[in-house]
């Protein structure tokens, strides 16, 4: 299925590329025509003029040639062609023949300039880049919420079939039909389960088979049976006192002994940095006393923040360069530039639209999601080799020193994974080094695994820019230069490294430099 979508997004996109490269074709080839017709109908004028006053001058982009011309125009309207079209950067030049008893006589030449098509091409890539990135922000997001409402209804029917007694355990704050359902068969199953004299008699050993903590506290504020998940999580207390740290569960506990009714909240234990999602029941036949259930939903609230995170992230990443391309694309529209300017501002629009497809195909590759590895023989020196080989116009325009040490080596990995993650080590060792600078770039064998080593004697990072820079979107600040990116690089590289069973490590040193170690 995955790669099902992969190869469906492929050829969406290169459809998508050669729709755009058609329209862009059609529109230079349909731009030209007019051109062509404009230069001819010049010329058809100019015969009439001649053929009615021979002596009058000519327009100043319009010259006759002699009969006897040899050009690679005239040679081809010798050859057949009623005229011969010349096209330069900025005119168009056509040459017609003047025919006398049906033979050439001279040839007329007439020039004009040609219609400029930079502006419009940039407008149109604009839109297309811009659709495009849209689209892909809007499957990213879609493709996600389906992920996690897959994994919410997994998570309910789990915690029913785990436990009829705690079975609406809400994770998200929009119900919907599915948990409406869920929740109804759960209460139906605890009715039943409740209904029963011997169930009730026996509700406090019952509570020992479950694996998150319970407890059953009276009207009074005693505790009456807790389980042992409960008691290895805080403590085998009788009074609701040891809750006194966390007040506001407190008062939920306190009210339910006013108000005793059916309800779910989630809290955060400070202490032990949990959060969890309680559920209090009233056991009216049980001399008044709560049945309250605690599920640990730490991790899936850390999931959801990262989630939202990651989207917000996304979101500011894609407004920048959007934002600037809409800015000059206006200045450019609005005619208030000169000509020089509007092709500095073609430039950097198209720079940015490159930008914004990198971004989106890193944000791809960061997201995509590698079931099962597949891994095939490679020469790892001759794979090192072949991607120093790809840097080398890089390393020579900033004057780089380029020291290597590569073992003899074979083994086995995935090509496209192992390529990005020395792509990105190698890129950033050239962006970070000052011209002038070293890098370092070494293959060897270490107990049966192959070691990649990446340096560079650059500014270095703070214990701060370690601890961070293997973040999304994160960039060090200003000791490190300016450096062009989308500040997904480092992320990627861990992202494969783990999937790949390896390690990377890190050893940075200020002002000294920095140097990546990557077991595989």
């Amino acid at each position: 299925m995955k790669k099902m979508k992969l190869r469906n997004a492929i050829l969406i996109t290169v459809g998508y590329i050669l729709a755009c490269i058609l329209v862009i074709s059609l529109l230079c080839s349909s731009i030209t025509g007019s051109d062509t017709n404009r230069v001819i109908t010049n010329i058809s004028n100019v015969k009439h003029l001649i053929s009615d006053y021979p002596d009058a001058p000519l327009p100043p982009n319009v010259k006759i040639l002699p009969g006897d011309s040899n050009t690679s125009e005239t040679r081809k309207i010798r050859d057949g062609a009623n005229y011969a079209q010349q096209l330069s950067s900025g005119r168009i030049t056509i040459t017609s023949p003047i025919y006398d008893n049906a033979q050439i006589t001279k040839y007329i030449q007439s020039s004009d300039t040609r219609t400029p098509v930079n502006f419009i091409i940039a407008i149109i890539l604009f839109f297309a880049v811009a659709v495009y990135a849209a689209f892909a922000f809007y499957y990213l997001v879609v493709v996600r919420r389906r992920n996690l409402y897959t994994e919410e209804t997994v998570a309910k029917i789990k915690n029913i079939e785990r436990s009829p007694l705690t079975q609406s355990y809400l994770i998200s704050e929009n119900d919907d039909k599915i948990t409406i359902a869920l929740n109804k068969l759960g209460e139906s199953i605890q009715a039943q389960a409740l209904s029963h004299a011997e169930k009730k008699e026996n509700l406090y050993e019952f509570i020992e088979f479950f694996q998150f903590p319970i407890f059953i506290y009276s009207a009074k504020g005693i505790i009456k049976r807790s389980n042992a998940a409960f008691q290895n999580e805080f403590s085998d207390s009788e009074n609701l006192d040891i809750f006194s740290p966390y007040s506001e569960f407190l008062s939920f506990l306190v009210d339910k002994m006013l108000h005793p009714t059916m309800q779910e909240k989630v809290f955060y234990f400070e202490d032990i940095n949990a959060h969890y999602q309680i559920r209090i029941t009233p056991l009216p036949e049980l001399e008044s006393r709560f049945l309250v259930t605690m599920l640990d939903v730490t991790r899936y609230r850390q999931m959801v923040d990262a989630h939202n995170d990651f989207v917000a992230d996304i979101s500011h990443e894609l407004k920048t360069p959007l934002t600037s391309i809409k800015g000059f694309a206006e200045i450019i529209d609005s005619d208030t530039a000169n000509p020089e300017e509007k092709q500095e501002f073609t430039k950097i629009i198209k720079t940015e639209a490159s930008r914004l497809t990198d971004l989106v195909q890193d944000i791809l590759q960061l997201t995509k999601q590698n079931r099962k590895v597949k891994k095939e023989k490679l020469e790892m020196d001759e794979f090192v080799q072949t991607i120093l080989n790809r840097f080398k116009p890089q390393i020579q325009a900033k004057n780089l020193t380029l020291n290597s040490q590569i073992e003899v080596l074979k083994g086995q990995s995935n090509p496209m994974m192992l390529d990005s993650i020395l792509t990105n080590l190698i890129s950033n060792a050239i962006n970070y080094t000052q011209a002038g600078g070293k890098i370092y770039v070494g293959l060897h064998k270490e107990a049966g695994r192959p070691v990649f080593t990446v340096a560079d004697n650059g500014p270095g990072l703070t214990e701060l820019q370690k601890s961070r820079i293997f973040d999304r979107f994160y960039r060090t600040d200003q000791s490190r230069g300016k450096t062009e990116g989308t500040g997904l690089g480092l992320a990627i590289v861990q992202k494969n490294v783990q999937e790949l069973g390896g390690q990377i490590d890190l050893v940075s040193v200020l002002d000294k430099g920095t140097t990546f170690t990557v077991t595989l």
